[in-house]
């Protein structure tokens, strides 16, 4: 399901009949399994390791302006809004129809029918190419009549990440000094900029480097049918998300060098998809 080139998820053509009898098996181990979604417009099964470090930090900064916008809201208009993580979606139609996606937030919001409606998706790339997410956007945007707003995150490594030791025997390995696998820690390094890249022993395990995000903010009238007097703004705090980008970064190079230590011990169901044994120690 990965590939030595960094991508943390895989993609194949699957007609929507055999797609229907792998989702059948699927469901019944659903713990076991990562995350996965299906685009039956181009018949295509995506399968995913479940969210980085990265994807989080967008993910827990949009969902923290519509909370506080939420809990400024009367009872009344409060208990109208959802507010999902990784949760399930399908109900798409026209050409999208059998689709399923799990997007990484969205927000639902209740009509004054009664009717629950997803206006706002969030999807965060990171191992995704940049087509693959404008394809995301289109089955939202057009396989959805409910969905009014899609917010696409891209985050780019550039170069793309290899594991820095990929090449390392074990002796050359040992003599790197580095923390053991429980002990090892986010001080442990070093932020070369504000954003990295992020460096342990000489080290390069986190190649980010730089960030740009636009300004953001929405109205609660963009989403539900309500009186001027009860709207309000929904602020996306991206001062708040820079910091925190800090520490996210740390915490992505503290897994993908864990990865490549297990990879090395030997033990089974691991994921340092970067990690190339050398001839010595085949």
């Amino acid at each position: 399901m990965v590939s030595s080139n960094g991508k943390q998820h895989a993609a194949a053509e699957v007609p929507k009949s055999p797609y229907n009898q792998v989702r059948e098996y699927v469901d019944r181990f659903e713990d076991w399994f990562p995350k996965y979604s299906y685009n039956s417009s181009t018949s295509t099964l995506i399968i995913q390791y479940m969210p980085s470090p990265m994807h989080e930090s967008i993910a827990s900064t949009i969902a923290e302006g519509f909370y506080t916008a939420r809990s400024t809201l009367p009872p009344s208009l409060r208990t109208r809004i959802y507010i999902s993580g990784n949760q399930e979606y399908c109900g798409f139609g026209g050409r999208y129809t059998g689709s399923n996606k799990t997007p990484d937030f969205a927000v639902e919001f209740e009509d004054a029918k009664g009717d629950v409606e997803t206006k706002f998706v969030l999807e965060v790339g990171f191992s995704e190419t940049y087509k693959e997410l404008v394809q995301d956007a289109k089955m939202w945007l057009e396989g959805r009549r409910d969905v009014c707003v899609f917010v696409l995150a891209n985050i780019e490594e550039t170069p793309k990440y290899r594991c820095p030791v990929r090449h390392f025997d074990d002796e050359d390995f040992e003599q790197l000094g580095l923390p053991g696998f429980t002990e090892l820690r986010t001080s442990d390094f070093n932020l070369e900029d504000e954003y990295g890249p992020a460096t342990c022993k000489g080290f390069v395990w986190e190649l980010l480097g730089t960030t740009a995000v636009p300004p953001i903010k929405f109205q609660l009238t963009d989403f539900l049918d309500i009186s001027p007097e009860s709207d309000c703004t929904i602020n996306l705090n991206w001062d708040d998300y820079k910091a925190l980008l800090r520490g996210r970064i740390k915490a992505l190079a503290v897994f993908r060098c864990q990865m490549a230590m297990k990879e090395r011990s030997g033990k089974e169901n691991l994921r340092d998809q970067d990690y190339i044994p050398s001839d010595s120690s085949k």
